[in-house]
């Protein structure tokens, strides 16, 4: 059987939240195709994450192992991961589309001289088993289908949050397979030295776990720091509605809707946004969702898991300040 390969991420020594999306997809793939699900782990002692796999719906988990991939550096890993695909030759090879993820995934292109779909937001399997790939082109206002004609393996990256964590226990226990990579630390130009966690401000928001949104309710762009503030305290990043960025009080790549971005955190504020169905469509899956609105009939509320009545500029910062103060009474404990 041919087999669909999810190359899956590692985050401070554990699988990144992001894996069971790419497993999902893949999953749903492979079964259409009647086709095995394997996934492959790179870095440095990684046995052990074999196991979070176990009755996932994984028939195999690849584990890519070498001292010099424990961080990631582009051109090893871009190394490693080609020359396991030359010998194996899947079907088809998906990553997430994260800033590493997207990365490797084009320089792993590049090596075998493939095509690449980068930030698919769907993927289906079409007539006699042809794949089509569907992602956001001009602006992220088009919808464009990708159709690959002779590639394989066929490559692509999938957009953060724009696929359901199914449930895909299965009753057996994945197969694990050990690899010893063929590396040539001399053809690499670069050499990672370690790793610098970012602010969490400037995350991508569909990377985030905590985002406070603003919509029309925020009033303009000076209001907007309330927003950053309290996402600060909080770990997390801003993001908006469509309004926001036809203002111009956020950057475009913070959008979150229909025609913006998709997105699944932790934790979702939406502030002085009344809940149109195309905001609603990029954030409904979020797990927790706090509404802050004066107008009590706004269609937000029926989302929202606590809603909010009332000016966000009065009750955003009470609550940071209030958040504020628990940190620092933690602080002196």
């Amino acid at each position: 059987m041919d087999e669909i390969w999810a190359v899956l991420e590692r985050y401070e020594g554990e699988l990144d939240d992001l894996s069971w999306e790419i497993v999902a997809q893949g999953r749903e793939i492979a079964d259409r195709l009647n086709q095995r699900l394997c996934t492959v782990i790179i870095g440095s002692n990684i046995s052990s994450l074999a196991d979070s796999l176990n009755h996932r719906g994984v028939d195999e988990a690849y584990l890519l192992d070498d001292p010099g991939l424990g961080t990631y550096t582009p051109e090893l890993h871009a190394q490693a991961l080609s020359n396991f695909i030359q010998e194996r030759g899947p079907r088809m090879v998906l990553w997430g589309a994260t800033p590493n993820g997207s990365d490797l995934a084009a320089r792993t292109a590049a090596k075998l001289g493939l095509g690449l779909v980068s930030d698919c937001i769907a993927i289906e399997v079409g007539k006699e088993g042809s794949l089509l790939y569907y992602k956001p082109t001009h602006k992220e206002k088009v919808c464009s289908t990708v159709i690959f004609s002779h590639d394989r393996p066929q490559l692509a990256t999938v957009r953060p949050g724009s696929t359901e964590v199914k449930d895909l226990r299965s009753a057996y226990e994945i197969k694990v397979t050990p690899i010893s990579p063929k590396l040539d630390p001399s053809k690499c130009a670069i050499r990672a030295t370690g790793m610098i966690r970012t602010d969490p401000v400037n995350l991508l928001v569909e990377e985030a776990d905590t985002i406070v949104s603003g919509g029309r309710g925020v009033g303009g762009k000076d209001n907007f720091r309330l927003l950053e503030e309290a996402a600060s305290i909080l770990g997390g990043t801003i993001g908006g509605s469509r309004i926001a960025i036809d203002n111009r009080w956020i950057p475009r790549e913070r959008q979150i809707g229909q025609s913006g971005r998709t997105v699944k955190p932790k934790l979702y504020i939406a502030c002085g946004i009344s809940g149109a169905s195309h905001h609603v469509m990029g954030m409904k899956d979020s797990e927790f969702i706090v509404a802050i609105n004066t107008d009590p009939g706004s269609p937000i509320f029926r989302l929202a898991d606590v809603k909010i009545i009332g000016d966000l500029l009065q009750v955003l910062p009470a609550i940071t300040n209030e958040i504020h103060k628990q940190k620092e009474a933690s602080k002196r404990k």
